[in-house]
Parts: structure tokens; sequence; C-alpha cells
């Protein structure tokens, strides 16, 4: 038995988010098939995380077991070569038995792209938020900043979020323009369902004067998602990086995924 760590690009545009979910083609799925196809296996697939449906990924990260061994490359090859175009493994290596790509992950990066503009060129459709008026993009970043440290999250977090523990630590939320591209960049131990699409349309309300940048502290104190921005669309996201330490010993090498 030996289990591979897969560090995976994608653009989400044709696909209803990472997870599995009943008569909808998701990346996840589309992995798992691949997997199946080159060796026969039928093995489970986890993400470091979800993705909602038209979300892309820089680096997301899996991993999967297999009964068999093949070598790393081998398998890379493989792999890409029954995938479709819009999915790639990027990188492929054989870890310990006790990795996990989600429960061992300590941070993770997420990108919003958004071009504000007139006109969006038509090759970065989909792959982009287009806002029309102008930006404020220093009071975009002042208003970023103020997500860092260790807060409760619950108005960016959607409605139907179940989770009960919504307090996350943020390390790094900044906001910078590049010519008409302006990035907002956010890493933390964890993000919500939601969250940094609604922290992005807040922060794109403080942009257009909707909202005050000292409006932040009062919406995460609030509690309360109706104070919060509306959720930006999920074309302009992008799961960019994912860190990990060292893994945890809950897992023996028997254990299940």
């Amino acid at each position: 038995m030996v289990k591979y760590k897969l560090t995976i690009q994608y653009l989400g545009t044709r696909f209803s988010g990472w997870q599995i979910q009943k008569d909808r083609k998701t990346v996840q799925q589309t992995l798992k098939e691949a997997v199946t196809r080159v060796t026969g296996e039928t093995a489970s697939v986890v993400g470091a995380g979800r993705t909602d449906a038209g979300v892309h990924a820089l680096e997301q990260v899996a991993h999967l077991r297999l009964e068999s061994s093949m070598p790393a490359r081998r398998l890379q090859r493989a792999l890409n070569g029954v995938l479709p175009a819009d999915i790639r493994v990027k990188r492929l290596a054989r870890v310990s038995l006790v990795f996990h790509a989600q429960k061992d992950a300590v941070k993770k990066r997420y990108v919003y792209r958004i071009v504000n503009d007139q006109v969006l060129s038509p090759f970065l459709k989909g792959l982009v938020c287009h806002i029309f008026p102008k930006l404020d993009v220093g009071a975009m970043d002042a208003a970023a900043r103020l997500f860092e440290g260790h807060h409760d999250f619950t108005a960016f977090a959607a409605s139907t979020t179940t989770v009960k523990d919504r307090h996350r630590t943020v390390f790094r939320s900044q906001v910078r323009k590049r010519g008409t591209e302006i990035r907002y960049e956010v890493e933390a131990d964890g993000f919500l369902h939601h969250m940094v699409r609604n922290m992005a349309g807040t922060l794109i309300e403080v942009g257009t004067g909707k909202r005050q940048v000292a409006d932040i502290g009062r919406i995460l104190e609030s509690g309360d998602r109706r104070q919060a921005g509306v959720t930006a669309p999920p074309e302009g996201l992008y799961l960019a990086k994912v860190w990990y330490g060292k893994p945890k010993t809950r897992l023996s090498a028997g254990s299940t995924l």
C-alpha cells in the first residue's frame, strides 16, 4: 500500500466545484475517474479543501492511496494523459501513509482577481471579476488589513455554514494593483464557506465608497452575515497555495482515509 501527494491546477469554469456531487461534474470526481482509468483501482482523492463552482486552483493539494505502487513520475504523466486540459497534476510524490491533505494543512492562501476597467478582454472571461466603477485601492488595502489577526468570522461565512467554531487566524490580508488588475491576497489557518468571497465583496464595496474602512471592525464584531457585503463572483477566486506542518500521528499505517 502506498500514498501519493498531488499538487493540482485547474480552471473551475466547467466544474461544479471540487467535491463530488451527484449528477454534477466536479474536479474530485474527474480525478477519481482518471486514477481508476490509469491504475485499475477505485481510490479516494482527498483534497486540502473544497472550492465552489467556478473557483480555480493554482495549487490545490490532494492525496490518494493505492494498493499497488507506481513510480511517481510515471503516475503523474499517465494522469495528465487522461485528464481534461483544464485539470493538470503539477507535482506528484510518494508520501508517508500518515500524511493527510486536509488535516495536516496549517495555512492556505487565496487570491481574488479583479479587473477594474471599462472593457474586459475576452481572454479573461471566466478568470477574473470585472468591475466597471473606479475602485479606491488604498481604501481597500486599509480595510483588508483589518482582517488580520484572530477573529470570529461568522459575519463573513455563508449563512448555511454549520461549523461551530468560526474563529480563524488571518496572517496576511492585502490589496495590490498592477495596471488594471487588482489582487486581494489573504492567508489564514483556515477558511469558512464563502469567507473569502464575502470578504472580497465587502472590500469591493469599500472601494466604490459604499462602505468605510472602519466598517470592517464593526462587521466582524456583529457576527451578522447581513452586515457584510455581497458575495463576490466565483470566477475571480483562486486557491493559490497550501502549507503543511508535520503529519499528525492520529493516522496509522492501517487506518482508513
